[in-house]
């Protein structure tokens, strides 16, 4: 009802304001004129008064129901405002959290590091003193293997030239001493 009404309103208004100076007129006259703008005026007073008579009541109720309607929807937009902003403030400080956190676990994985690079290389060293070890072992052994061996062959190449040799040099008074050596350490013992 409102609106069929402002619309009225404007309309008349429009007409008058913006109209032809006589619709009716085949041939204006200095006169009409005159004439034309005085009617405009009573016209735009009739009009005023009606709306004010009869619209004013409405209009100012529209107008208060509008500015309440606009009121309650600026408190409910504020509103979401203060919860979007505490809502950013919250996500700035986890976020603010969460950097300190990353920081603290990328030193803590860092420090990790360090030391499983520390005991890995311990555990190196370790296994190169046992490999060097055994391979200090190794070549004892077969150092002593070969001296054996040595030994030995010395001792067959003696005993060999020994039993060649001996044979021709040794008189058998060298025998008689060998056997009463021999059998002086016996009683001996």
């Amino acid at each position: 009802m409102i609106w069929v009404a402002a619309v009225i309103v404007l309309s008349f208004i429009g007409l008058h304001t913006f109209g032809q100076p006589a619709f009716a007129a085949d041939s204006a006259q200095s006169w009409r004129s005159t004439f034309d703008l005085v009617m405009r005026w009573l016209n735009f007073a009739i009009l005023a008064f009606l709306i004010i008579k009869y619209a004013r009541t409405p209009i100012r109720d529209f107008f208060k129901s509008r500015k309440l309607e606009l009121a309650h929807e600026i408190e409910t937009l504020e509103k979401e405002k203060q919860e979007t902003l505490r809502q950013v403030d919250e996500n700035l400080k986890l976020l603010e959290d969460s950097a300190a956190r990353f920081k603290e676990l990328k030193q803590r994985i860092t420090d990790q590091g360090e030391r499983n690079k520390q005991i890995i290389i311990q555990q190196a060293q370790q296994e190169s003193q046992i490999l060097l070890e055994g391979a200090r072992q190794k070549i004892d052994y077969h150092i002593i293997k070969a001296r054996n061996k040595l030994k030995a062959e010395l001792i067959d190449s003696a005993i060999a030239m020994a039993t060649q040799r001996l044979p021709g040099e040794i008189t058998a008074e060298d025998n008689q001493k060998w056997i009463d050596r021999f059998l002086a350490g016996t009683n001996t013992k």
